[in-house]
């Protein structure tokens, strides 16, 4: 019986977050750190976290569970956001942000910033993304909902 009950623990994997921000009710997700939109890179290889936030929009690159900062070499991302009924498609290109605190800088960054006056919901591509030497092109998603 404890060897049926392990199989199944393990079987279940990352299902043990809870609903909310950045995961789909009843699906598998994870739990989007900043309160964003999680965005999953290929099979758990990695999740960016699309955070909204006023008139700005921050990108975080983490892992595959989306629990840990990865830092990548690109010095912007671009995001494209479609908004959902009326309006014009809004391109935001983020930058590559430095920190102090973790040593992070330009080139070698997990967190990207820009501008972002847009609807509170859309439908979203990120043009490219690296990580872990791996390229993912085109990734699509949907704010505020994310794609997990």
């Amino acid at each position: 019986m404890k060897k049926a009950w392990l199989w199944m623990a393990l079987l279940a994997g990352c299902d043990d977050a809870p609903p909310g921000a950045g995961r789909p009710s009843g699906g598998h997700g994870h739990a989007a750190p900043h309160g964003g939109a999680l965005v999953e890179l290929g099979d758990h290889v990695a999740q960016v976290e699309i955070v909204v936030d006023g008139k700005k929009m921050t990108a975080y690159v983490l892992d595959g569970h989306a629990e840990k900062a990865v830092r990548i070499e690109q010095k912007e991302l671009v995001v494209h956001a479609v908004p959902r009924g009326a309006g014009a498609p809004i391109q935001a290109r983020l930058v590559a942000v430095g920190s102090a605190l973790s040593g992070e800088k330009p080139g070698d960054t997990s967190q990207f910033e820009g501008a972002f006056d847009g609807p509170k919901a859309w439908d979203g591509l990120i043009e490219a993304v690296r990580v872990k030497g791996l390229d993912f092109k085109s990734v699509k998603f949907r704010y505020p909902e994310g794609s997990e």
